[in-house]
């Protein structure tokens, strides 16, 4: 190893010699030159080698680098390039090679060399990097867009650009990102032609006699003409080859060629979606390309008609395709958006008889509520306000308007201003027939009971609000958001005064005993079926009732006694360590002890769980320094260490804790 670092260090004397004839460092600074490269070269060596090693000496010289530029430039030094010139740069490229050797499959490693390559303008290293990477990361299609751009954008050369997308695409025929980028260039490159021949002042209509616009025809042929050549070899592309037919016999090439049109973007769409065919986001992000650009309108129809004709029961396509209309229309408030509107809504009407399903119609509500907020326009308002509650209405008497779309509609109505009577039943209706049609949507059931709260509803006992909690509890058992809202519910009339102490810990003991007690036959797969929080909600809600009610004494007589009635969790431990620790600092000396040993029970309970969290674990460390038993605090460390999933982050975390502990003791 000694050897070698040795050698390599030799290799830096005709450098270091130059800077100091040059009086770009002095001797002092070459001497922290030659430890500080020392020092890198043999953490370099050591086993087992790690990459951050790398990094810091590729930052070091590349700072190095920088100051002498800045010094040379001060100095004015001037002349033949010498050994110094070049010799930092070289010594950078050789380290990021020695790295890439040993971690070749770090993707990031490899990006920071191709940028650094790229500010330093070297493209013959550039070529080699790309030649490298591909053969090491074929199917990374981050490595074979950047190769195109540089071809393109640095070289200017299509053609390179497009064989590298073409054999990335070879490799990777299901990459979406290829495929949108091949698509990319194609438009870009169409774009480029029709400003280079605007500036030039070439005519659609030129005589093609004219020697410049010849040579520019004959550059652009050829471009379409290598084209078909390198698709055909292409075993995946074959399968365009009567869709390029002609391409290669065109007589002109002016703005009606097929060039000039995106013939070739269209036939890379084409090929996209035979790869895959059945992905809508895939072909949405088509339109989002062509819309960069200008001049895609009829690329992009052919889009929309494709997406028509593959997603021919898919709402969501219909939906989009529909909308394409106002899409582009950033004023609302134009004659332009007016017409656009009107032909999307017609679309839309027209997509709901081919497919009349829920989903259609709520992306219709969706559609018309969405510009019936952005839009300013009395009469235009009046007339979205007007469609959309036909909207509604027709959905829900035909039993095809979805929760989402009855919680839409709901809060549409709270929205408008006015209000009288006659809307308050509409209300009281809508409300009930939404919960009558979903009646397992919790979310339909808690804007029903909160809005009978706000209209003081009480009338009846069909009506009364612990009587749809018990409806809406008994349809949704292991619904986080009923369950919330009802504990919510009852803790408010205890305040009120509509509750005594015993009835309220009843209410709270029998929804903890229900809770508790459902089998898995009463689950749902959905996102609010949340039995184990809604069970910690309960808890923690009990216990804080009873820390208000009794202080400590009093909550630890209930979470004992839930201990004995109930299977804890750790959240039901964290609570209780959570209580212990408030009172913790203000007992007097004598209850201190006490304090202490529940707390220790509690945290040993706590850490039992296979998924106890790390920050748990340190705090129960903390608890024994801050009562300054050492010895306890490390028996809990190495039974961390045992049982954590993350030992090295929880060991980094629990060094910070000793080496701030270790301070404040001095």
């Amino acid at each position: 190893m000694a050897e070698t670092v040795q050698y390599y260090l030799e290799q830096m004397v005709p450098e270091l010699e130059d800077l100091e004839r040059k009086e770009i460092f002095t001797k002092e600074e070459i001497k922290s030159i030659v430890k500080k490269r020392t020092n890198f070269e043999y953490a370099l060596k050591r086993r087992p080698a790690q990459i951050i090693d790398f990094l810091k000496y590729i930052e070091y010289e590349m700072n190095l680098d920088l100051l002498k530029k800045k010094r040379k430039n001060r100095l004015g030094i001037k002349g033949r390039v010498t050994i110094s010139d070049y010799s930092i740069k070289r010594r950078i490229y050789h380290i990021f090679d020695r790295a890439i050797i040993k971690f070749a499959g770090d993707v990031k490693l490899w990006v920071q060399y191709i940028e650094y390559a790229k500010n330093e303008g070297d493209h013959k290293m550039l070529s080699k990097i790309f030649g490298s990477v591909l053969q090491l990361h074929p199917t990374n299609p981050m490595f074979w867009i950047m190769a195109s751009k540089y071809e393109y954008e640095i070289n200017t050369n299509i053609m390179s650009a497009r064989v590298f997308l073409q054999r990335g695409l070879r490799l990777n025929h299901d990459s979406h990102q290829l495929w949108h980028q091949y698509f990319k260039l194609e438009l870009i490159y169409v774009e480029k032609i029709k400003a280079r021949r605007k500036i030039l002042g070439i005519s659609n209509k030129d005589d093609e006699s004219n020697d410049e616009s010849n040579d520019e025809s004959n550059v652009e042929r050829k471009d379409s003409q290598n084209f078909i050549e390198i698709t055909a070899d292409d075993d995946f592309l074959k399968t365009k080859k009567l869709e390029l037919k002609g391409l290669d016999n065109l007589p002109n090439l002016d703005d009606d060629n097929l060039l000039l049109r995106g013939e070739l973007a269209k036939v890379v769409y084409s090929n996209a979606i035979k790869a895959i065919p059945n992905d809508l986001s895939f072909r949405k992000e088509f339109i989002d390309v062509c819309q960069e650009l200008s001049d895609t309108n009829t690329i992009q129809e052919e889009i929309y008609e494709s997406i028509l004709k593959d997603f021919e029961n898919n709402p969501e396509a219909l939906s989009y395709v529909a909308e394409r209309h106002v899409a582009n229309i950033s004023d609302v408030q134009s004659v332009e958006f007016v017409h656009a509107i009107k032909n999307s809504i017609d679309e839309f009407q027209k997509c709901i008889e081919t497919l009349p399903n829920d989903e259609m119609w709520y992306l219709f509500s969706k559609f018309l509520l969405k510009y019936s907020r952005m839009v300013s326009e009395p009469n235009l308002i009046a007339f979205l306000n007007k469609k959309l509650l036909k909207t509604y209405k027709t959905a829900s008497e035909s039993n095809l308007a979805s929760s989402q779309m009855y919680l839409d509609w709901i809060n549409w109505i709270l929205e408008k201003e006015e209000s009288n009577s006659n809307d308050t039943i509409k209300m009281k209706g809508l409300l009930t027939k939404a919960t009558d049609t979903w009646p397992n949507s919790s979310k339909l059931w808690e804007k029903r009971i909160n809005i009978t709260i706000s209209l003081n509803d009480n009338e009846g006992e069909n009506d009364s609000i612990d009587e749809l909690y018990k409806l809406a509890l008994k349809l949704n058992p292991t619904s986080l958001i009923l369950w919330d809202s009802y504990i919510s519910w009852i803790f408010k009339k205890f305040k009120n005064g509509d509750l005594k102490d015993f009835e309220l810990e009843k209410l709270l003991l029998n929804s903890l005993s229900k809770i508790s007690s459902l089998s898995r036959n009463n689950r749902r797969n959905d996102d609010d079926d949340q039995p184990n929080e809604v069970k910690d909600q309960i808890i923690t809600s009990y216990l804080r009732w009873a820390v208000e009610k009794g202080g400590l004494d009093n909550a630890r007589k209930v979470y004992k006694s839930l201990f004995n009635k109930t299977l804890p969790t750790l959240k039901f431990y964290k609570d209780c360590i959570e209580i212990e620790q408030e009172y913790l600092e203000k007992e007097s000396i004598s209850t201190i002890s006490d304090s202490k040993s529940h707390l220790i029970w509690l945290y040993e309970q706590a850490c039992g769980f296979k998924e106890t969290p790390s920050d748990l674990w340190l705090d129960f460390i903390q608890f024994y320094l801050n009562n300054k038993e050492i010895t306890e605090a490390s028996n809990i460390y190495w039974k961390a260490m045992k049982n954590i999933k993350d030992p090295e982050s929880f060991e980094a975390k629990y060094r910070q804790m000793m080496y701030q502990y270790n301070n404040q003791k001095k």
